[in-house]
């Protein structure tokens, strides 16, 4: 996996400003597209696009408000949904869009100096906490929990994203202050210890939301972001100046190894001793799930840390060789202004290749029917392939990745074969030099939700270029 964080709040990633007239949304638009052209071209293939803010969001819902980062004052009426856009523009380019969901945080109690008037705040008073400034959903209500599930079921039920990506679903830092032995006295009553009581708060929030997942959309992925360190027991390395995940009730281990993640995302923005060992501990913890690593490009930047852009080059070739899952890059504003180089060095050196993503095995290891009827042909500074594809399930639904080599059968097992993955349809269209270009085998693959891959279909040759001689 090849992953960005596409933050919304503050338009931090997207978008530069928000909408009031027709014309300002054709410029939300053309920066979604842009981005998502850009990513594509580098290789990516998952976009976490943040959907739920603080108590708003960036889709047409019937729960909460419009994010204000997307739709301004008196802003024109219109049918776009900023969602529902990204979504078909990531999978033009064969790219999953899974929705980022920021779970328990519901606003500052101040915003410019002023209440924060939230309608969703407002509508949800009974089940919120006022903590350090800040307002929280409380874990420990039920009623909390049921009104976080229906935004999850909406946005599921609605929009055919490819996962649902859970981010603060956790205690606010420094818990032990928060104001919640009411719901403590009220629903805590089989725990003895309040502390257990918190985290099991969370775990079955985690588990909630897998179950009503799997049941509607089986093919569905369920992640988290989660704090970057699991514990200080790693041997050596004592990270005393930065809370464990355990400090906030957060216990991502407890949900891989009940099966209540597909993957987990910790952010691990650190570099040298808080990062090898890290790595490392949390592959140990996965249970037979993947582990996709997070990484910080946004310490590139000299406001930050100033790293050099090797740091992360180092970082994801470790993973690589430890045959991690993948890995996330925060945020997608650094690698959309090539900070330090890090966009071309990442497409050049680190991306240079298409890569398709790691099957889901428990959730179906099925492989679907490969492609028939492979045809080539010249289309002026394009070879256009052509191809039938096999009838499936509706969770079957499938993409084509297309190899080439100059041998045959083609070598799927090589990355460098791999030229595009996970198109859409019956038809690809691939550049070439019409002058230089030699002939190659081409064949395909099929690919379904779950990420397996068919065998090999029939290849075919195609010879471009002038060879008079």
């Amino acid at each position: 996996m090849r992953a960005v964080w596409l933050t919304t709040n503050y338009g931090l990633d997207w978008p530069d400003k928000p909408y009031v007239t027709p014309d300002d949304i054709s410029d939300q638009e053309d920066e979604m597209i842009d981005i998502i052209d850009r990513l594509s071209r580098a290789h990516f293939n998952t976009v976490f696009i943040q959907v739920r803010l603080r108590g708003n969001v960036i889709y047409k819902s019937k729960i909460e408000p419009l994010s204000p980062y997307i739709q301004g004052n008196n802003a024109v009426s219109t049918r776009y949904d900023p969602l529902s856009f990204a979504i078909v523009e990531c999978h033009k380019r064969g790219i999953e869009c899974h929705a980022w969901v920021v779970c328990y945080p519901m606003g500052a109690e101040k915003i410019k100096g002023e209440d924060n008037l939230s309608p969703a705040l407002k509508k949800n008073k009974d089940k919120t906490k006022r903590y350090n400034g800040e307002f929280y959903l409380d874990p420990g209500n039920p009623h909390a929990q049921t009104y976080l599930l229906s935004i999850v079921e909406e946005i599921l039920t609605k929009y055919d994203i490819d996962g649902v990506h859970l981010d603060y679903i956790r205690y606010p830092d420094n818990p032990a202050d928060f104001p919640d032995n009411d719901t403590f006295r009220r629903y805590g009553k089989y725990f003895s210890d309040k502390n257990a009581w918190r985290t099991d708060n969370v775990n079955r929030l985690v588990y909630a939301v897998y179950d009503m997942v799997k049941y509607r959309k089986p093919w569905v992925q369920v992640s988290s972001s989660v704090l970057g360190f699991y514990d200080n027991s790693v041997s050596g390395v004592s990270p005393s100046r930065y809370r464990t995940a355990l400090s906030v009730h957060q216990d991502p281990e407890n949900w891989l190894q009940a099966g209540k993640l597909d993957f987990v995302v910790p952010m691990m923005y650190h570099n040298a001793d808080l990062f090898f060992p890290f790595a490392d501990d949390w592959q140990q913890r996965t249970h037979g799930r993947l582990l996709i690593s997070g990484l910080g490009v946004y310490r590139l930047d000299e406001k930050d840390l100033n790293w050099d852009r090797k740091e992360i080059t180092r970082q994801i070739n470790y993973l690589r060789d430890r045959h991690i899952a993948g890995n996330a890059l925060f945020r997608t504003r650094y690698l959309m202004n090539n900070t330090k180089g890090i966009m071309s060095s990442l497409a050049t050196d680190d991306y240079p290749h298409p890569a398709l993503l790691p099957p889901l095995t428990w959730l179906d290891s099925v492989p679907p029917v490969p492609p028939a009827k492979v045809d080539a042909m010249l289309s002026g500074e394009f070879l256009c392939l052509s191809w039938s594809p096999p009838r499936q399930e509706q969770d079957k639904e499938v993409h084509f990745n297309v190899y080439r080599s100059e041998s045959s059968p083609v070598d799927i097992s090589d990355p460098a074969n791999l030229v595009i993955a996970r198109v859409p349809g019956k038809m690809t269209f691939i550049p070439i030099d019409r002058h230089t270009e030699s002939g190659y085998f081409y064949a395909l693959t099929a690919t379904d939700r779950y990420h397996n891959e068919s065998r090999l279909s029939d290849d075919v040759f195609f010879v471009t270029g002038n060879f008079e001689k």
